[in-house]
């Protein structure tokens, strides 16, 4: 299962952060694109194994209606 954090400068892993969840990037286009927004990569499509990690979120926890964190 893969468990690498996809935002830009971000380290955070499955295996040196058990304590963190990964999230998959949503699927239904207007959550994918705010997503992806705040992701802020360049020139960057996601697969079916990318993840954002839980640091990335308000509450620590994947929300659709919370923004994000820090921008990644």
């Amino acid at each position: 299962m893969p468990g690498i954090c996809c935002a830009v400068g971000c380290n955070n892993s499955r295996q040196r952060n058990p304590e963190l969840q990964f999230y998959s990037i949503p699927k239904e286009l207007d959550q994918r694109n705010k997503w992806l927004a705040s992701i802020r990569r360049d020139h960057w499509q996601p697969t079916s194994n990318s993840r954002l990690c839980s640091q990335h979120f308000v509450s620590g926890k994947h929300n659709y209606n919370s923004l994000f964190q820090k921008n990644a």
